[in-house]
């Protein structure tokens, strides 16, 4: 039998090896954005030339592992780049007026920072993380409870979306996460094979669609649309120019609804009914108000997370002191701690941070973060805030490494991956959001995965690699199938 056992370790190591790719991106890629981030913080060249650099460099590495598997850490770095550095580069080199969303120290203060710190974060994220082949892993699973899955888990976000009402603080959170279950609920009827498995999924995505354009929010709808969409994209191999053309034509679709959101939120809060889709072609046609001034600016400010880190780069330490890992320290207490152990732990929200470290006063609907490059700046400074966000890219990768290990023996729990990065991948949270939606967030994804598998479980299929030889030996009629059940619920 330790034979045998060792015959099935040796094929799970190889299975795992096959379809686990180490490389998060080209070595090549790697230098280049390391030599940029070098170029960045001594000034050397024009920033209008090296961020579109930066920004073309994590375009292409995204673009190669988006018919790989879902790629999460290139996603992060890709909305890190646009919003930390494409944004901010665009806000200083034109004459749009942006009231308080404007730059608020000069250029070149603002990317001897920015630009080692984000392209650093960057390269190590990427050199440490790995991607998973999706289309290997998935083929050991029998889909035929996919659609009970996908109704169970949407009878459970349904149930817990109303619970999270009658509740506050921790509960409320708790809810939260479980009505996520939704969007995993949509992955799987994605994968059913079901006739109707887009309309179904469709469905799973509803209530988020109706919710975001009943108050004209859209950022949640777009990323978890975003993560969905890279599970059905990696189905299939694409061609180099269909995936250009799907990232231009995603791009199109964000600029039109930054453009036309200002709009059609004033529309509702006048009670009228917009149509989101007819406004966004009035607002591209030839003449349409998606090329005028003040259209352009308002999609740069969305665009801009740079606008708040340059307001903490001239507040820090000016008007407040460096917190010297304050707000770390209590991101991990927030997040590993109970309320009962920790009774004065940090709420998740921004609103505190974002004044102490901004100066700036926001009103009491608003939540606005000073996202990681922030706050980072506002524990350490310039050369400490670039080591901890080398820091913070070694330690994502590293629990998205650990977590496709995870999955290449449970492959079905490839779905619940974007419960416990969601917040991860966003580049405007703050690390208390951050560590608390990875902490709760992976322990409410793991136990649901596991009350879903005991009452639907998703059987592999057993993993057969010829080259590993099985060992003979002669056993009783009763211990072969005893070892064949085994191998195949292994």
């Amino acid at each position: 039998m330790s034979a045998y056992r060792s015959s099935r370790q040796e094929q799970r190591s190889r299975f795992l090896k096959s379809i686990l790719d180490r490389r998060s991106a080209s070595v090549y890629g790697l230098v280049l954005l390391t030599v940029l981030g070098v170029i960045g913080y001594a000034q050397i060249l024009p920033n209008l030339l090296v961020v579109p650099i930066i920004v073309g460099v994590v375009v292409y590495e995204f673009q190669k592992r988006l018919d790989q598997g879902v790629p999460l850490l290139q996603l992060t770095a890709l909305i890190a780049v646009l919003q930390w550095l494409l944004g901010p580069v665009l806000a200083y080199n034109n004459d749009y007026q942006y009231g308080k969303y404007q730059m608020y120290v000069d250029e070149t203060r603002y990317f001897e920072y920015a630009l080692p710190a984000t392209t650093l974060y960057v390269v190590v994220m990427l050199a440490i993380g790995a991607s998973i082949r999706q289309k290997e892993l998935l083929s050991r699973l029998d889909r035929s409870n996919f659609v009970k899955i996908g109704f169970f888990l949407n009878f459970i976000a349904f149930v817990a979306s109303i619970a999270a009402t009658r509740f506050g603080g921790g509960v409320q959170f708790a809810l939260f996460l479980v009505s996520q279950a939704r969007y995993v609920g949509a992955i799987y009827f994605l994968f059913s094979r079901h006739p109707l498995r887009l309309l179904l999924a469709g469905g799973s995505l509803s209530f988020l669609l109706i919710s975001s354009l009943s108050v004209g929010m859209f950022h949640d709808l777009l990323l978890w649309m975003a993560v969905i969409f890279c599970y059905w994209f990696a189905q299939r191999k694409w061609t180099f120019k269909a995936k250009v053309l799907s990232l231009s034509v995603t791009g199109l679709l964000l600029f039109a609804i930054q453009v036309v959101k200002q709009d059609y939120r004033s529309q509702i809060r006048r009670g009228e009914q917009p149509s989101i889709a007819g406004m966004m072609l009035s607002y591209l046609s030839p003449t349409g108000k998606a090329w005028e001034d003040g259209a352009i600016a308002n999609a740069i400010i969305r665009l801009n997370q740079g606008w708040i880190i340059s307001a903490v780069l001239e507040h820090v330490p000016a008007e407040e002191p460096f917190a010297d890992g304050g707000t770390i320290r209590e991101a991990f207490e927030s997040a590993l701690l109970p309320r009962l152990l920790a009774p004065n732990k940090k709420e998740a929200g921004g609103r505190e941070n974002f004044k102490k470290f901004t100066g700036i006063v926001i009103n009491k609907e608003t939540s606005m973060g000073i996202s990681p490059l922030g706050e980072a700046y506002a524990n350490y400074g310039v050369f400490g805030g670039v080591l901890l966000m080398m820091a913070f890219g070694a330690f994502f990768a590293v629990l998205f490494k650990l977590s496709l290990k995870f999955v290449a023996t449970r492959p079905a729990f490839f779905f619940w991956l974007p419960m416990l990065f969601y917040q991860s991948i966003k580049a405007e949270t703050e690390f208390v959001v951050v560590l608390n939606q990875l902490s709760k967030g992976a322990f409410i994804a793991f136990a649901m995965y596991y009350f879903t598998d005991m009452n639907f479980p998703v059987r592999i299929k057993q993993v057969v690699l010829r080259s590993v030889p099985v060992p003979r030996r002669r056993v009783s009629s009763t211990a072969a199938v005893n070892a064949t059940a085994g191998s195949a619920a292994g």
